[in-house]
């Protein structure tokens, strides 16, 4: 008769775990029912048996990603969708997990909803991996019996959300790897090598040399004796503005100054418009109310300036029974066409589906920049690396010609 191990719940507190002999896995649980115990997972033991070890799990232990997040919500909401009991779905998941660390949380969802408690509760055990907007999402679902389509429309959010982000760093990847290889082939080549080979020209006068072989040299001897200071002072650079990042003035300081370059600002103004269009659909499909919905809405934003403005708005316009729209309408970062939207959205009474509406046009607009963005940064990049390039081979020619034009 197989044995099989298990681990049940005897009350809210204790837990025990053990191994039972049982025709099946279905008689196995029967049998714990029978003795009281409250099954949490019943698995058979095969070879040499294990207390309180689960069969052919060899998960590895990761940290828990946003990917992770994503696909708990979409498979979360797929098994509540087809009836399937939120334990009975929590388990499910759970014994497809590939990452160690994922199934202990989840596996703590499951005692949590066991001890009589809601999902969100388990959730918010873990607020790095679940945010507000999850848990309010998630709250509303459960008040109004509809958990599955509020997880699906989760899911939906977040899948659209990460295939934009992955638009935007495909797009940069090019770029950003030819632009570093050639500003670090270009310092290697002007600290390390060109040194000795402008050994060449030391009988010659200063004075006498081109004026783009003087510059060589002045170049590569500076790099070549203060290299270290630059590596230094690059590194320093980049601490400073990584703690600038983590300091609340200081990110400020850095999203204020985002907002006034060109082009980047209309690119990380229609990103944040699209995600606080998609997120406030989100909220109020879902039920809650305008004002929470802003709020929460406004916190999901990266640059601060748009958040504060966004705040600020809330505070002009719901909480003083004022249409959202004239708000909008004031806002400096807003264009007037979200304002027409959500004034048009708040007349009809479909406000979610006009917001819905305005992140589809800007995750439009911003798929159609990065592609133009893309198309014009790689060959300039190329071009550029290939004049440095061109200037110091022309630098190291031009003495050469120069002598045998004398001759």
């Amino acid at each position: 008769m197989p044995t099989y191990a298990y681990k049940a719940k005897e009350g809210p507190e204790e837990t025990l775990e053990g191994e039972i002999a049982a025709e099946s896995r279905q008689a196995a649980l029967s049998e714990l029912d029978r003795m009281g115990l409250v099954a949490v997972w019943v698995e058979e033991v095969t070879g040499t048996p294990t207390r309180g070890k689960r069969k052919g799990k060899r998960a590895r232990a990761r940290r828990i990603g946003r990917g992770d997040v994503t696909l708990f919500t979409r498979q979360l909401s797929s098994l509540t969708k087809s009836g399937v009991p939120i334990l009975r779905s929590l388990y499910t998941i759970r014994d497809q997990a590939t990452n160690a660390n994922f199934a202990r949380m989840v596996e703590d969802f499951e005692l949590t909803v066991r001890d009589g408690n809601m999902l969100s509760d388990a959730l918010q055990k873990y607020p790095h991996l679940f945010s507000p907007l999850y848990l309010d999402m998630v709250r509303a679902g459960e008040s109004g019996g509809v958990l599955d389509m509020s997880l699906k429309s989760l899911a939906a959010a977040r899948e659209k959300e990460d295939d934009m982000r992955r638009k935007v760093q495909t797009a940069l990847a090019y770029p950003t790897l030819v632009l570093t290889v050639g500003l670090l082939t270009v310092f290697i080549i002007l600290s390390f090598f060109m040194p000795r080979v402008l050994e060449l020209f030391e009988n010659y006068a200063f004075g006498d040399l081109p004026w783009p072989t003087q510059v060589l040299v002045s170049v590569s001897t500076f790099c070549e004796k203060s290299w270290y200071w630059i590596v230094i002072i690059l590194l320093l650079v980049a601490a400073v503005t990584r703690r600038m990042f983590t300091l609340e003035k200081g990110r400020a300081m850095i999203d204020a100054g985002v907002l006034r370059v060109p082009f980047v600002r209309t690119f990380v103004r229609y990103s944040e418009i699209a995600r606080f269009g998609r997120t406030l659909a989100l909220l109020l499909d879902a039920g809650v109310s305008i004002d929470k919905s802003l709020a929460l809405s406004a916190n999901t934003l990266a640059n601060d300036a748009l958040r504060k403005e966004v705040h600020a708005i809330r505070r002009s316009t719901v909480q003083q029974g004022a249409p959202l729209s004239t708000g909008l309408l004031r806002a400096q970062h807003f264009p007037p066409f979200v304002a027409n939207m959500v004034g048009v959205g708040e007349e009809s009474g479909r406000l979610d589906e006009a917001l819905n509406e305005v992140a589809e046009f800007y995750e439009k607009e911003i798929e159609q920049m990065t592609r133009i963005a893309t198309s014009l940064i790689e060959p300039i990049l190329i071009l550029t690396v290939g004049a440095f390039v061109g200037f110091i081979v022309a630098a190291m020619l031009l003495p050469i010609f120069q002598l045998g034009t004398g001759l």
